[in-house]
């Protein structure tokens, strides 16, 4: 499905960020932080794409359930709606609005005969009530719970394709 790829993708941006990014110049630091928030609210807007999508019987309430029996991705739509909305309409999943509220950068310089730049790492924090959750971790938990969840609707429709077929061919 090309949003949970989609998702995918940013969630590489965010490891990279993690990880260091290079730069010979300036390193654009809002861009970065929009590529965190950026990655939470595709990561939601999975759920859309398995509505519209959908081929079974699936309907958007049974995925709202599977999204309020996981507290990663209740935080990851709480925090896409709040980033992507000036005002909520929606009731929230968690308690409290979750906040993007630690941006931790370090950075260091290297310098080679050909010129020179800078490594930047980044760490982001999400507090939600008194919980400090680490972005990435929440981010690789949503990909990993979305994953789970495809498969199940993959495997379940080819149940129901093998149950029809084999009971075409039985008859």
């Amino acid at each position: 499905m090309e949003q949970f790829e989609r998702a995918k993708r940013y969630l590489s941006r965010v490891e990279e960020l993690y990880e260091g990014v290079f730069s010979s110049s300036s390193h654009d630091k809002d861009a970065y932080d929009d590529d965190v928030i950026s990655f939470f609210i595709h990561c939601y807007h999975i759920r859309d794409w398995i509505i519209h999508l959908n081929t079974l019987t699936i309907t958007a309430k049974q995925i709202d359930g599977y999204i309020d029996r996981h507290k990663a991705l209740k935080v990851c739509a709480d925090l896409a709606n709040g980033s992507k909305h000036c005002k909520l309409t929606r009731s929230l999943r968690t308690e409290r609005q979750p906040q993007i509220a630690g941006k931790e950068r370090r950075t260091s310089t290297w310098i080679t005969g050909s010129g020179g730049g800078e490594v930047m790492k980044c760490k982001y924090t999400i507090v939600i009530n008194t919980e400090i959750l680490d972005a990435l971790d929440l981010a690789r938990e949503c990909v990993e719970l979305w994953k789970s969840f495809i498969d199940q609707l993959k495997a379940h429709n080819k149940s129901i394709q093998q149950d029809t077929s084999g009971a075409g061919a039985s008859a």
